[in-house]
């Protein structure tokens, strides 16, 4: 009999955690952290414009979005196994078939079909849905530690890529990424998903009357709980891809080398880290729409340190704000909508957030069009910079979470 059968409900949901905490690092940290590193080669190689080089990172998040809401009512309704291992074939494949591409527009056509629906099944989605349907007490805690995974994931692998891609091309550093991805995340989840929250050893658990509900898609999209999150998180969702994606082509323009962005992109992974623990720490306890205001700030001060000609002691404090900003993200969606509509529903409610969240994507493209025009991306941090202040203005009305 395998350890997963005889342990207690109240240690194999802490087993679970783990195991999102690594399906996050792996698919999120490769398809999102490290594309940034793979934008300089691939000016030179397909002779493409930087606001072009966008679109690849732009269709991903779109079709993210555009499959999230019915991906998130078969993660409530189907086999937590089955739909992860279909998302880490995706990714494999999707990784495998980028290291074959001989023109960017096939780079855009794999970004946009296979690599959506590894990171919708493997990443924060999947993870948030499992955590917040094993967790009732702790859940504010178990999804922050949860969602350190894309953190993790931010941390190694933009730094094995540059390892990798000093010694061999991209196309190899694709080709051995799509590897590891399988090995990594195939055997895992096969073997650990064998059991649902529904086992009796979790009855001891007290059951709040709001994850007993079940929320039509009407309902949940007539609800201002719903829609005020999303105007205050699209802005920061912008900023944080205006950014991030640029990292690599931001440092050349400032004269760093390659590996200087690697090492920007792990010092955000880190305080990503900090800011998941942070913010999922307090979720529990402190007013959400201050938490919100608090991730605001963060954001903002690391938006004024990345503007003009900063040295690199500046870049590494504004990729520390970057991280506790943004590190709050997904355990702020998490405990937002989980407190607010239950877990019953929790994947249906994830999956129409993750579609309207989509239109933050246009921060990546933004960024590279006012690059193109302007040759500084100061601007696009100048307009980022704006937006956060109607995105503060809005979560002033959130709706306190339902009393027990």
């Amino acid at each position: 009999m395998s350890n997963n059968t005889v342990l207690p409900a109240s240690s194999y949901r802490w087993l679970i955690v783990g195991l999102t905490v690594i399906n996050q690092a792996v698919s999120v940290g490769i398809l999102i952290y490290t594309f940034a590193l793979f934008v300089v080669p691939w000016l030179g190689e397909f002779n493409v414009s930087r606001g072009q080089t966008m679109f690849a990172i732009f269709f991903l998040q779109i079709t993210v979005g555009l499959i999230s809401p019915y991906l998130g009512r078969l993660l409530d309704k189907h086999s937590m196994r089955l739909m992860v291992l279909i998302g880490a074939l995706s990714v494999s494949t999707g990784l495998l078939l980028l290291s074959q591409v001989t023109a960017f527009w096939q780079v855009v056509v794999v970004y946009a079909t296979f690599l959506p629906l590894g990171m919708v099944l493997c990443g924060s989605l999947a993870s948030q849905t499992m955590v917040s349907k094993w967790f009732t007490s702790n859940r504010s805690m178990a999804l922050g530690f949860s969602s350190t995974g894309t953190s993790l994931g931010g941390f190694v692998f933009p730094l094995l890529v540059a390892g990798l891609m000093a010694e061999y091309t991209w196309q190899d550093t694709y080709l051995i990424l799509a590897v590891l991805a399988l090995l990594l995340l195939i055997p895992l989840n096969f073997f650990m998903l064998k059991r649902t929250p529904d086992d009796p050893d979790d009855s001891a658990q007290t059951v709040k009357s709001i994850d007993q509900k079940v929320w039509t898609t009407r309902e949940i999209l007539s609800s201002k709980m719903f829609w005020i999150p999303i105007a205050a998180l699209v802005p920061v969702n912008a900023a944080f891809g205006g950014v991030q994606f640029h990292l690599g082509a931001y440092l050349n323009d400032l004269g760093f080398e390659s590996g200087g962005a690697a090492q920007l992109i792990a010092i955000t992974s880190v305080s990503m880290i900090a800011g998941k623990f942070l913010f999922g720490g307090l979720g529990d306890r402190v007013d959400h729409r201050k938490l919100c205001w608090l991730m605001g700030v963060f954001l903002g001060a690391a938006l004024l340190l990345y503007m003009g000609q900063p040295i690199w002691v500046s870049l590494m404090l504004a990729a520390v704000f970057q991280g506790l900003a943004t590190g709050g993200i997904m355990p702020m969606m998490g405990i937002i909508y989980a407190s607010r509509f239950g877990t019953l529903s929790f994947g249906r409610v994830l999956g129409l957030v993750n579609m309207f969240l989509m239109t933050g994507s246009f921060g990546s493209l933004f960024s590279g069009w006012v690059f193109d025009f302007t040759l500084s991306y100061d601007y696009a941090f100048v307009s980022f910079l704006l937006l956060l202040v109607p995105s503060a203005i809005a979560i002033r009305w959130l709706p306190q979470p339902p009393a027990d």
